[in-house]
Parts: structure tokens; sequence; C-alpha cells
């Protein structure tokens, strides 16, 4: 018995293991297509499920101009903070391994001194930005306010449009385009769907016109996030971008004392993502060794 199975080991000869190799490699190939294949169908429901939960909670009743409290409250936490950022990191978790199709580093989540450093460099070009477009005010409380009543939205917004969407379209067609080219779908496909998401806002985003104009923004937002590849330094910047339309459409009085209740719904948005990122992405996973 041994004899005969040496010669069938040595009747394989070189051509024969080259193709067993092949075809291992094709089911390993095929096996990773699949789960792109499934991670686009996530990301992709995510985003309708996302913009489904905006429409009924702000553009529908027009939230944006109305004095609702306890619907802007709703509005910031079961869309942005339950649906936009924990439902999401929840549904994507799975394909963050070492083996998958996400790693942490490619949707964002890096180390705190590569998050310090790149927060400061994007917050200040955010800021430059927002001055040099001359908006309707510069009184500190009143972008203080503002961006606390946006920062949950941009949170969402970075989550679904550019770490789930982008990063998911960029791993998606980078064995067919190569690097390059699929950081570029990536920045194509989050800059389009982040400017049709707006549909489902209050008057005047939800118009087509503004609709077209708000992908400006996020095509910045989009070089902001491919290139420095943090998600807390994308979500300042984009922030900042979020700032001069909504200081425009806002009665300036009513903004020129601090509202405490905006400003904690603000930093309870980013502990939330903070959560999901130290004790749900990084905890126990492989990824934790790629958010360098």
């Amino acid at each position: 018995m041994t004899k005969i199975f040496l010669v069938d080991v040595r009747s394989f000869g070189i051509s024969s293991q080259t193709q067993i190799l092949l075809l291992l490699s094709k089911g390993v190939n095929e096996k990773l297509m699949k789960r792109h294949i499934l991670l686009i169908i996530i990301a992709i429901a995510i985003y309708l499920v996302w913009i489904f939960a905006t429409y009924l909670f702000e553009g529908r009743i027009n939230l944006l101009h109305r004095e609702d409290p306890l619907g802007r409250f709703e509005y910031s936490v079961i869309v942005n903070m339950i649906i936009g950022t924990v439902i999401v990191i929840l549904a994507i978790k799975p394909s963050i391994t070492a083996s998958g199709p996400l790693s942490l580093s490619q949707i964002g989540f890096r180390s705190v001194k590569n998050t310090v450093v790149l927060v400061t460099v994007a917050g200040t070009m955010g800021f430059l930005l927002f001055v040099i477009q001359g908006p309707a005010s510069l009184n500190p409380i009143v972008i203080s306010n503002v961006f606390s009543q946006t920062l949950p939205t941009s949170v969402a917004e970075v989550v679904v449009c550019w770490a789930v969407i982008g990063a998911s379209m960029e791993s998606f067609s980078k064995n067919k385009f190569g690097k390059k080219l699929s950081v570029i779908v990536g920045i194509i496909t989050s800059t389009v769907l982040f400017g049709v998401y707006h549909s489902a806002h209050s008057e005047p985003f939800n118009q087509i016109n503004m609709v077209m104009i708000l992908m400006l923004p996020g095509l910045l937002t989009s070089i902001v996030y491919f290139v420095g590849r943090n998600i807390y330094a994308t979500i300042v910047f984009h922030n900042f971008q979020a700032l001069f339309g909504v200081v425009a459409s806002v009665e300036i009085e009513r903004m020129l004392q601090v509202q405490f209740p905006v400003v904690l719904l603000a930093v309870v948005s980013v502990l939330v993502l903070i959560i999901m990122d130290k004790f749900i992405l990084r905890k126990k996973s492989k990824a934790f060794l790629d958010g360098k």
C-alpha cells in the first residue's frame, strides 16, 4: 500500500500541483467575491433604510424649520445614532477581518495619535473654508450651537456614505480596476449618494438643484476621507462644510445663547461612535492590529 501511494504522488508532476494550487486559489477568490457582493448588498440596504428614516423623522415634517425639541431629539437619536451609527457598524463588523473585504484602517478607524493629528489638520482646513465662504455669522456661540446641532447628522453621514458605501465600493472594485481607480470609484459613489440622500431632508436641501450643489462639499469630504483615512477627522471637516448652509437657514437671534441640550446631544453622538469603535469593532478582532 505504501509503494502504491508513493507512485501516485510522484505521478502528479509539477503541472498537476500547479493546477491544484490554481483551483484552491480560485476557490478562495470566489469566496472573497461572494463576501464583497454580500457587503455591497448590506451597504445599499443600510443606505436605503437610513434615507427612509431620515424622511420619516426629518424631511416629511420639515423638521429643520420647526420649533420641535422632541422631534430633533428623536431624529438625532433614532436616525443618526441608532440607525446611522450603531446598527450600521454592527452590520459591517463581520466584514472587517484580516481576510475580509474591509479593514479598520481602510474605513478610517486609526490610532489615537493619528486621530489627534488629522483631526487638528482637518478641523483647521474646515474652519478656514467655512470662513472664506462668508457665513451669515461668525459669532462663536452661534457657530458652537450650529456645529453641535449638525454633528450627530454628520457622524451618521460619514459612517454611512463614506465608511460603509465608499469603502465597500472601493474594496469591491479593487480587483477589477486596481488600487488607484478603485479609490476614484469610492469617491464618486460616496459623493453622489451623499447628494442624493438630501432628497429626504427638509427644504431647501431636498430640491434637485440643492442636491447637486451639495455634491461639491461631498467631494471635498471624499478627498479628505480617502486621503487621510481617518473617520474622526473626516467628521470634523465634513461638519464644518455643513455649517455654512445651516447658519444661512436658521434665525441667528435664536442661536445667540448656548443651547446646552444640543451640545450634550452632540457629545453623546461622538461618544456612541467611540464606544462602537473601541468595544465593538476592535474588541477581540484581528482587525484591531490594522487600525494604525
